[in-house]
């Protein structure tokens, strides 16, 4: 079954973004990548790569900012790549952040033995520098009798029709109601949990926000993957 890519990011990021996606785009079972540029003109489709397309749109910029004086509007900008990727052969639609990596393993797994689920949970790991893994023990949790850490839910089946919509209540808190948006499965769904570790976030090696939580988050004492260790080394100009 073929996996369906989707990014969004800011013009700034599209680098980090491009790295990351190059890297995936090496998989067999990923066969279209679509990356939105969130704060651009809009002009046309620009191919990168025979699996790589480039969309820009201006849906806003920021999360200080409601939606309608400005703000970054994420629902729109990640439904706008969904519908995309609706019209292509994709089996399975996978969100990635500009700084997420996968091992290639995972996308194998999706594609050739997860026929009869509608969408996979798995533990997101932290990279920070050094590098070493790293996951947040308060986010441990105990699902389907497996141990995940910050499990994240990012790819279901094409055919379940889901997009992004607001999350409860999150107008009491933000001004901008299209922050932590998210996708509502119906309970009857078949949500698979894997643990194992394939989703890798590479956030603290910016030095963006939320760094100095993630200094205080447990080491993972593993064997850090080899193509992961590759996959930094060879882009290590990113992280300057």
């Amino acid at each position: 079954m073929k996996i369906g890519i989707y990014c969004t990011v800011s013009s700034r990021e599209l680098h980090i973004a491009l790295a990351t996606l190059h890297f995936a785009e090496v998989c067999e079972h990923v066969f279209n990548i679509a990356i939105l540029i969130t704060d651009g003109e809009p002009v046309n489709p620009r191919n990168i790569s025979e699996k790589i397309t480039v969309y820009s749109r201006d849906f806003g910029a920021g999360y200080d900012l409601s939606i309608a004086d400005g703000g970054y509007d994420q629902i729109a900008a990640r439904n706008f790549l969904i519908d995309i990727l609706s019209d292509t052969d994709a089996d399975w639609l996978m969100m990635h952040d500009a700084d997420d990596v996968y091992l290639y393993e995972f996308y194998r797994f999706i594609s050739e033995e997860c026929n009869a689920v509608d969408a996979v949970t798995c533990s997101c790991i932290t990279v920070r520098p050094g590098p070493e893994l790293c996951v947040p023990q308060a986010k441990k949790q105990h699902v389907q009798g497996r141990t995940l850490y910050d499990p994240h839910t990012r790819i279901w089946k094409k055919k379940l029709g889901l997009r992004f919509k607001k999350s409860e209540g999150v107008e009491q808190h933000f001004v901008n109601h299209s922050r932590h948006c998210g996708v509502f499965f119906p309970r009857e769904l078949h949500i698979l949990s894997i643990d194992g570790l394939y989703h890798f976030h590479l956030h603290a090696l910016f030095n963006k926000r939320h760094s100095d939580k993630i200094a205080n988050y447990a080491r993972l004492d593993c064997i850090f993957p080899e193509n992961i260790g590759h996959f930094l080394k060879t882009n290590s100009w990113l992280f300057s």
